[in-house]
């Protein structure tokens, strides 16, 4: 009852915010460079700010680990976009919290006081990397599964409509979005979060990195207190309260304890590294996932620059059984779907037309 009385209050809500237009594509929307600092939304987080999860998890420079992270809201949705260097992207491991990742908890209604029971955070994560892109293992890829809402511990997000990732030049992009009433801890009914000027929730930010050595090995953080702990103790959270204008101040400040241990300076430095970061962008064709599939299956390309582009589908035997697109598309990278369920099962190629250059790969359906 709670969470429907909360929803509805929501879409009353009248105030100077209104809804975000995001495309979500692991680049920066225009919104983000309006934001100057953690008083609106926009914190760097520098190769110092380690936490305690691992003794020789100090970095040596920006390179080697620091982001810049954006964040930004509505009445529907949570938005956030990072910026990542790293100088070893990697996704080798078996369990997602030890990758190249991003992790964002949050305790959902720190006004309701500390959780009666469990930890009382929610939380989501996205990895550097996607399964098409790593040759580690794939349950070490995470989508920005929920964690701590049991009720949609099933659910999965869109690529390409609530999150993407990218790889550049310097490490990697990410970027999502969560629907406001998915943020809620069901153990103490806490939650979801009351998005309305003035409002607050808790929060931590946490970018973990491998380096290829088979384990994590370091992280560095936006929090309250500079410790691992910030995914199951809500005291170690900062405090982030709603403004107008779809901004939302940071601060490293925990509402539940009044404390503020952190010394790190998250105020970001306006020059080149603030700069949109994005890899040169190729003509590539990826492999499709899942593969094999049944029935459904997702193909991702992308383009340096705007131009008509057709994909088309074909039988073992060569001939042309649908075109999945052909129009007009801009530059980065899209994600078209084939539905197989009025086919039989066996191999199909896939071709990419774009300009006088042509990308084919091979795909399976299995019933």
């Amino acid at each position: 009852m709670k969470r429907v009385i909360l929803l509805l209050t929501l879409i009353l809500v009248v105030g100077t915010s209104f809804a975000l237009d995001m495309v979500i594509d692991a680049q920066r929307d225009p919104f983000y460079d309006t934001l100057t600092g953690p008083a609106d939304g926009w914190i760097h987080i520098p190769y110092t700010a380690n936490n305690d999860n691992n003794s020789w998890a100090e970095h040596d420079d920006e390179y080697d680990l620091s982001a810049n992270f954006w964040c930004a809201w509505d009445t529907t949705y949570f938005y956030f976009y990072e910026e990542v260097w790293d100088e070893y992207v990697t996704c080798e491991n078996a369990t997602v919290h030890q990758h190249d990742c991003i992790e964002i908890k949050i305790d959902p209604d720190p006004m309701k006081g500390l959780p009666a029971s469990g930890s009382g955070v929610w939380a989501t994560r996205i990895t550097a990397l996607d399964s098409f892109d790593t040759d580690g293992p794939l349950s070490g890829v995470d989508n920005m599964y929920i964690e701590g809402n049991t009720e949609m511990t099933s659910f999965h997000y869109t690529r390409g409509v609530d999150y993407e990732r990218m790889e550049t030049d310097l490490g990697y992009n990410v970027e999502g979005r969560l629907p406001w009433e998915h943020i809620y801890f069901t153990s103490d009914e806490r939650g979801p979060v009351f998005a309305a000027i003035g409002e607050i929730f808790g929060m931590a930010v946490m970018n973990h990195e491998s380096d290829g050595e088979g384990t994590r090995y370091g992280s560095i953080e936006w929090a309250s207190h500079m410790t691992d702990g910030v995914w199951n103790n809500v005291e170690n959270h900062g405090t982030v309260t709603f403004l107008e204008g779809n901004k939302l101040s940071l601060s490293t400040e925990n509402y539940h304890t009044g404390l503020d241990t952190n010394t790190i300076d998250y105020q970001p430095q306006v020059g080149v590294e603030t700069e949109p970061v994005t890899a040169p962008m190729e003509f590539a064709l990826s492999q499709n996932y899942p593969n094999p599939f049944n029935p459904m299956t997702h193909i991702d390309f992308t383009l340096p620059k705007t131009a008509d582009v057709k994909m088309t589908v074909y039988d073992i035997l060569g001939n042309e059984i649908v075109t999945l697109l052909d129009e007009e598309r801009s530059m980065g990278t899209h994600m078209v779907t084939f539905d197989g369920s009025q086919y039989s099962s066996g191999i199909y190629f896939y071709k990419l037309r774009y300009g006088n250059e042509i990308l084919t790969k091979k795909m399976m359906l299995v019933k």
